[in-house]
């Protein structure tokens, strides 16, 4: 299965944050959140955030030299021939390694259940990922390397 990953065109993005809504309704089946609820902000696993006036993405892009793998002691992000790199959350013990290890600030720290979360493309969910379809102004894409 390749990596696959959302895409920000920051020129189409009216950061609403809607992309975050549908990534945490879609994990966790909770309906009618909107972006300040703090379950949408402590559970996303990818974040919009404004630099320099502009809207980015915070997400995983499945680096090549995927520095945050070597720092994970307990083998919870795995690099695959295919370039897909993966958190097995059920092998995560929130050390919080690979969070700064990520030079892209992909991989995030899920306080209340302890472990650390990144974008996976929505890939057990079985669909395209959920943020894609929620962007009212189209400013994601699908991307597949």
């Amino acid at each position: 299965m390749p990596a696959r990953f959302p895409v920000l065109d920051p020129a189409a993005c009216v950061p609403c944050g809607l992309c975050e809504v549908a990534c945490v309704e879609a994990r966790y089946g909770w309906d009618d959140l909107v972006p300040d609820d703090p379950r949408v902000l402590e559970r996303r696993r990818l974040r919009i955030r404004v630099v320099a006036g502009l809207p980015a993405l915070d997400v995983c892009f499945h680096c090549a030299e995927s520095p945050c793998v070597p720092v994970c002691p307990h083998d919870a992000l795995l690099r695959f021939r295919d370039g897909r790199v993966e958190l097995i959350e059920d092998r995560c013990t929130g050390c919080g390694k690979c969070i700064s290890a990520c030079p892209y600030g992909a991989i995030r720290r899920v306080v209340d259940l302890d472990i650390a979360v990144k974008c996976d493309g929505c890939a057990p969910l079985g669909g395209e990922p959920a943020c894609v379809p929620a962007c009212p102004s189209k400013a994601l894409s699908l991307a597949v390397r």
